[in-house]
């Protein structure tokens, strides 16, 4: 990797206290007492974007410390710092790999209102999935949730089609059939889910522990409840 110095907006370190956590997280597993996270955003490569990495900072700044609170799991103390980098040369939306998050410049010139697509990297970055298997469109239906059931406004919440979609569709798709799947039959299930992936325990055995329902039955009852009533 080519050296260069960073222009880095906006340095700030967030503080999340036991209140915090305990109110955005009433579930069966605990959340550490307090964190500390130091976030940046790189726009070295592309100077153009230092305003908009301002809104970038705010974003992060504001919503990380409540993604945490919203996936805990015992003695989980997420990532403390985090670096944001806009890349001219990124071809891609943006991606994640541990702590560091990659937005292509070019996605978000043309897209700037898209800031849920950097909610949706942050919840990786909380995720933390390291070791253990478990199935990619779970990764990013959880990702997905918190993005569109969390973040975004309600209007905006994806709405599947019937006939075509699967609860495996993954992004947004999944994150519908979470939704139903948690109001319908454990209102921690995503946390449950998430913890038992970042513990490297997931199994398909689980959805039927936490819901009494097998994971394709849910899938087929989620189906039927998005056909309009005759």
């Amino acid at each position: 990797m080519h050296r260069r110095f960073a222009r880095l907006l906006g340095l700030k370190t967030i503080l999340l206290s036991t209140l915090a956590i305990a109110a955005l997280a009433d579930g069966p597993t605990t959340a550490p007492t307090s964190t500390t996270a130091t976030i940046t955003v790189d726009t070295s490569a592309a100077p153009e974007f230092a305003d908009y990495a301002k809104k970038a900072q705010t974003l992060a700044d504001t919503w990380y410390p409540k993604l945490v609170a919203m996936l805990p799991s015992d003695g989980f103390v997420a990532p403390q710092t985090i670096q944001i980098v806009f890349d001219p040369k990124y071809d891609g939306v943006a991606a994640t790999a541990g702590d560091r998050i990659v937005c292509s410049t070019r996605w978000f010139s043309t897209h700037p209102e898209d800031l849920g697509a950097i909610i949706h990297e942050l919840v990786h970055v909380v995720q933390h999935y390291t070791t253990g298997e478990r199935p990619g469109w779970l990764t990013e239906g959880i990702a997905d949730h918190l993005r569109w059931f969390m973040y975004e406004p309600a209007g905006a919440r994806p709405h599947p089609n019937p006939e075509k979609s699967k609860f495996n569709d993954s992004y947004r798709t999944t994150a519908a059939f979470l939704e139903w799947a948690q109001s319908t039959y454990d209102k921690d299930l995503i946390v449950k889910l998430n913890a038992a992936c970042r513990e490297a325990r997931y199994s398909d055995d689980l959805w039927k522990q936490y819901t009494g329902k097998s994971m394709d039955e849910l899938g087929a009852e989620w189906k039927a409840s998005l056909k309009p009533a005759r």
